[in-house]
C-alpha cells in the first residue's frame, strides 16, 4: 500500500494501478480509513490510496508517497485526486469509495459542525459525475448513518435504476472492500 496524503502532490503517471480515492467522514468517523486499507491490503497486496485525513494515523504516515507540498484548501487537493481516480476507474483501475460509518461515540466530530457536513455534498455531487462518465463508484454504510434511505434514493435516481432494482450501499465494512477488490480484478 502507498499512500497519498493532503496537499501532496506526486506524479500521477507514475502510479500503477489500482488506484483509490477514500471519501466519507473524517472527524467524529472514527479510524475506518485505517480499517478500510487493511482489509484491502489482505486481497490487493499492492494499491495506491489517497487518504483526506486530517490526522493521518502513523500507518498512512508509515506508507505515505512523497511529493511536493501544495499551499491550497484541502478540497482543491481532494477534488484534484478524486478527478484521476475517477478517470482510472473507466478503466477498471480503481474507484472512489465512500464508508460512511456512523459517528464514533468516543470521538465524536467536536469543532461545532454537524457530523459528515462535507461528506453529504461530496456524494452527492460523485454520484451525479460516475453516473454522467460511467466511472466507477462504491457506497458502503452502517446502517445507522443518518440518512441513508436519502442517499441510496437518490443514487438510485443518478444511476437511472427502477426502484425495484436501487442503488447497492454494502452495509459492512467488509461487504464494501470485497466489492472494490471484485472490481478491479481481472
Amino acid at each position: 500500500m502507498k499512500t497519498i496524503l493532503p496537499k501532496t502532490l506526486i506524479d500521477t503517471t507514475e502510479i500503477a494501478d489500482p488506484f483509490f480515492f477514500l471519501a466519507g467522514p473524517d472527524l467524529g468517523g472514527g479510524n475506518w480509513r485505517e480499517r478500510f486499507c487493511e482489509l484491502l491490503a489482505k486481497s490487493l497486496p499492492e494499491f495506491y490510496v489517497v487518504v483526506p485525513s486530517w490526522k493521518p494515523s502513523e500507518c498512512f504516515l508509515r506508507t505515505r508517497v512523497e511529493g511536493w507540498t501544495i499551499n491550497y484548501r484541502q478540497t482543491v487537493w481532494e477534488r484534484y485526486f478524486r478527478d484521476i481516480v475517477n478517470e482510472r476507474s473507466r478503466r477498471y483501475k480503481g474507484c472512489v469509495v465512500f464508508w460512511l460509518p456512523v459517528e464514533d461515540r468516543e470521538h465524536p466530530r467536536d469543532d461545532g459542525q454537524p457530523y459528515a457536513r462535507d461528506t453529504y455534498g461530496e456524494l452527492g455531487r460523485w454520484g451525479v459525475i460516475a453516473a454522467l462518465t460511467s466511472s466507477h463508484i462504491v457506497v458502503g454504510a452502517d446502517p445507522g448513518f443518518p440518512g441513508i434511505d436519502v442517499i441510496q434514493e437518490n443514487l438510485r435516481g443518478d444511476f437511472g435504476k427502477s426502484p425495484q432494482d436501487g442503488f447497492p450501499i454494502y452495509s459492512t465494512i467488509e461487504e464494501t472492500v470485497r466489492q472494490v477488490v471484485q472490481w478491479v480484478k481481472p
